[in-house]
């Protein structure tokens, strides 16, 4: 299929299609939609939508995000386009922008009564107010919040069963469970009945990957309360029906995977527990499909108290060992996840020492593309907020941006000639760094290509965890002037700003972007390749060297 142009990919998303697009043409047609739509009064609704939708399933929440926010700034609210946007502003951690688009809702559908598009997207707001409530209980473990959580799940305006809405009541009233004893013949019953509906769903409506999911956490809570009666090997059989099926995309898969985690407190580390032994399978498949990790602050507690578990889980991946793991993990303190002022998770950036630009201190690198202010599209230096994995489960404020030291805007993809002047590179100074991050070390040479060769990006993609890409990790090219250099690291969106590592774990580039169609560094033609500007390159041209 032909390369297409941003203007025609934009109208492909508008129509509901999605070409497997390269990152960085997606960005441009995403940004071309948000002009269309700041910029005309005669934007069609439905292909608004139908661009939302289709960048949700495939996970792109911070481009649902800005279509959406230029939805409702120009036109105002739109019962579908909101919903859709208060989902993503829920993915992206701005909570509290999420629940005020839905007070916005309601309002809009008392003073328009007769408007049944409000009242047809009832049961989908009512759920992400649960979903809105769920999230804050994961962040406070505040059993009040809890509680609110349930209650919206449990709103039903219309008579039939919705076994999406029940699996979640029942997920919730288990965990109150866990903390204030509930009846348990109740939640049993409650716990058939779910399996009774995704059954149904299972032969009537196949084409619904819901279901399966539905059936596995229906027995994953049966397990609980009836652990002798095998209903966590129908829970893994359900899982690995659903992790085959066709529409089983990243979104569905995600979800119940966090659901799974957070709710369920499964982690691959420890497979003692039925929640910890999907959740060691949803890692696997991970693995295999996705060729990353993940690692959440929890996570990283348990294999500081349990090294064993690396070898349990690594011993086997040929690209990484057991050490390589203990040494990433030693380096997490120092890479932070970049948020706007709404709590709107935008990108990566990590700690050096500031010698390593001839200045004291820790400084913090991202792109200029996450935080300037100057770019239009970035973040202002005065909203940004960085969080660091590591305080994850502390009450610390986010840190602050002090001061920008040195900023230089982005540029194409492979354009060897404009680097000097565009490396797409913001240094700053936080207001203050997180306990144990003593920056990360910075190679002496930049490596060059060979079949040995290789470098990792270790960043916060699609807004979620701090992740690891583990494989296909080739070192493609370096240009001559040793500016920029080409990957074949696996990476996704919100990876911008994410430190490339060599072998050694050394620091050796700012991961800029990444294209299937990327312009080689040597030669002519195009390869699949991300890029990353190195660190000698913005010293070098920020000191004039």
């Amino acid at each position: 299929m032909p390369l297409l142009s941003v203007s025609e990919l934009a109208n492909a998303l508008k129509r509901g299609e999605y070409p497997n697009p390269p990152l960085q043409l997606l960005t441009q047609a995403v940004h071309f939609l948000t002009d269309e739509v700041l910029g005309s009064q005669r934007t069609s609704p439905k292909s608004i939508r139908d661009a939302m939708d289709l960048l949700r399933r495939h996970r792109h929440f911070e481009h649902v995000h800005e279509i959406g926010v230029a939805w409702h700034d120009t036109h105002g609210c739109d019962a579908v386009i909101q919903r859709l946007l208060a989902q993503a502003k829920v993915e992206l951690g701005a909570l509290e922008g999420a629940d005020e688009l839905l007070d916005e809702v309601d309002q809009m559908a008392s003073k328009h009564p007769k408007d049944l598009e409000y009242k047809a997207q009832d049961k989908d707001y009512n759920a992400l107010r649960g979903r809105i409530r769920k999230q804050r209980f994961v962040l406070t473990d505040n059993v009040n919040v809890l509680d609110e959580s349930i209650a919206y799940y449990q709103k039903k305006q219309h008579a039939e069963p919705s076994f999406f809405l029940d699996v979640n009541v029942l997920a919730l009233r288990v965990c109150l469970h866990e903390r204030i004893a509930q009846q348990v013949q109740a939640l049993i019953d409650l716990a058939h009945d779910v399996l009774k509906q995704a059954s149904v769903a299972i032969r009537t409506k196949p084409a619904d990957p819901w279901a399966l999911a539905t059936a596995s956490e229906a027995c994953l809570a049966l397990n609980r309360f009836l652990p002798d009666e095998n209903w966590c090997d129908w829970a893994e059989l359900w899982l690995y029906r659903f992790l085959a099926h066709p529409k089983c995309g990243p979104f569905e898969m995600e979800s119940y995977f966090r659901q799974v985690r957070e709710i369920w407190n499964g982690t691959p580390l420890d497979d003692s527990t039925c929640a910890g032994r999907l959740a060691r399978i949803f890692e696997g498949h991970v693995l295999r499909t996705q060729r990353r990790w993940s690692v959440d602050a929890r996570q990283m507690q348990w294999l500081q108290q349990n090294p064993e578990e690396l070898e349990k889980n690594f011993c086997g991946e040929k690209s990484f060992t057991v050490g390589d793991i203990r040494r990433m993990l030693a380096l997490a303190p120092n890479i932070g996840c970049v948020m706007n002022d709404k709590g709107v998770r935008m990108g990566t950036g990590f700690l050096v020492q500031g010698s390593t630009f001839g200045h004291e201190g820790l400084l913090f690198v991202t792109n200029a593309h996450v935080i300037s202010d100057n770019l239009p599209k970035a973040i202002h230096s005065a909203d940004a907020r960085v969080t660091f994995e590591t305080e994850a489960d502390s009450s610390m404020l986010p840190c602050l941006v002090q001061d920008i030291l040195f900023s230089s805007e982005p540029g194409q993809l492979g354009n060897v000639a404009e680097a000097p002047g565009k490396l797409d590179v913001t240094v700053c100074r936080l207001n203050r760094t997180p306990v144990g991050a003593d920056g990360l070390p910075v190679a002496a040479t930049i490596p060059w290509p060979s079949p040995r060769t290789k470098a990792f990006v270790v960043g916060h993609p699609r807004a979620g965890e701090l992740q690891f890409s583990l494989q296909d990790s080739v070192l493609l090219d370096v240009c001559e002037n040793e500016r920029l250099m080409h990957y074949r690291t696996p990476t996704d969106p919100g990876s911008s700003g994410s430190p490339v590592f060599n072998r050694e774990w050394e620091v050796v580039a700012l991961h800029h972007a990444g294209s299937q169609t990327c312009r080689r560094l040597s030669g002519t033609g195009y390869y699949e390749a991300n890029e990353g500007i190195t660190l000698q390159s913005i010293r070098q041209h920020w000191k004039g060297i």
